[in-house]
């Protein structure tokens, strides 16, 4: 709106005056409040601006919380962080999944700030608990199934709970282990969530789903549980645990197969090992050149049939002895 010079103002007749000077008050207060929005901006932008290049920028970093596997100096560089980058610019979340997955071993990183510039890392780390065996070799993973390392072989004595398979199973180091089967996944999950409920699952020292019609688990390596098929897993697991701790009160060294392939009836019966009995030893067949079979008995046969021989002439020796004299006296 251009702005009239008084004179001009003047020669207007009065409701064109009055409605000129409505509309200027209008106009200048537009003015005004347009002014402040711009100063107020740009000091938004000065601010943004010296936010982003001098002020908010690292000036420590420190490290809470380490455990045995990774000392401080291994976490700061697993973060990427260095003193000086801009913690406005930073996006912390990243830094902290970076962290996790850089060091398997690290459970959980969680990063605090202050306005000072001091960043802190505050770290929990997790244990091995699951071995994976797997056409490579061992997968070892936490409880929640976080890959921390491959392995050929197992230590003699270790303390995993064995997981057998029948399906592949994808893992990355740092990252969850996945079933190719997505069947097998759903039993481990459901096996995973009803043993972790009752308190069984730190104590399960294999888990083999090798065969979905007939899950097994060993528990504390001497009690062999029997569930059968997925169904009704809630409830054999149950059975399971108080069948468990009624048996653990009586003899807490027993060695027994739990069969819960029934649901609400649970079957104990004790075993001597819960090795798999040796197979008994097969009698070997040769096959003669002229096409005829000659059945070769073991050494143990050949001994008994030597004895039974030599019984044998003993006893037609003995009757000859008694014929020849009982014709003499005749």
């Amino acid at each position: 709106m251009k702005e009239l010079s008084p004179e001009q103002v003047a020669r207007m007749r009065p409701e064109a005056r009055e409605r000129y000077e409505k509309r200027l008050k209008i106009v200048k207060r537009n003015r005004k409040i347009l002014g402040i929005v711009c100063a107020v901006l740009g000091v938004l932008l000065v601010a943004l601006v010296l936010s982003m290049t001098v002020l908010f920028n690292i000036s420590a970093i420190n490290v809470a919380g380490p455990g045995t596997t990774y000392g401080k100096d291994d976490v700061v560089m697993a973060s990427g962080l260095n003193v000086g980058d801009n913690m406005v610019t930073t996006n912390f979340h990243k830094v902290e999944e970076r962290i996790k997955k850089s060091l398997p071993y690290v459970k959980d990183a969680v990063i605090t700030k202050t306005f000072s510039g001091k960043v802190t890392i505050n770290i929990s780390d997790t244990t091995a608990a699951i071995a994976v065996a797997d056409t490579d070799g061992y997968i070892i993973t936490d409880a929640q199934g976080k890959t921390l390392e491959l392995q050929k072989t197992l230590p003699e004595n270790h303390k995993l709970m064995l997981l057998k398979v029948k399906g592949e199973v994808n893992a990355t180091v740092g990252e969850a282990f996945t079933f190719a089967d997505e069947e097998e996944k759903k039993i481990y999950d459901e096996l995973f969530s009803e043993l972790t409920a009752v308190g069984l699952f730190k104590d399960i020292t294999e888990m083999d789903i090798t065969q979905q019609s007939s899950i097994k688990l060993i528990y504390q390596g001497r009690l062999r549980l029997l569930l059968g098929a997925r169904d009704n897993l809630s409830e054999k697991i149950k059975g399971g645990a108080e069948a468990i701790g009624k048996e653990n009160e009586r003899n807490s060294e027993l060695i027994a197969e739990i069969n819960l392939t029934i649901p609400k009836k649970v079957f104990v019966n004790p075993l001597d090992s819960l090795d798999p009995p040796e197979e008994e030893p097969t009698t070997a067949v040769d096959v003669k050149t002229d096409g005829t079979d000659a059945t070769e008995p073991t050494s143990g046969n050949q001994e008994n049939t030597t004895q039974k021989q030599e019984e044998t002439t003993e006893n037609s020796t003995e009757a000859t002895s008694e014929n020849t004299n009982g014709e003499s006296d005749d």
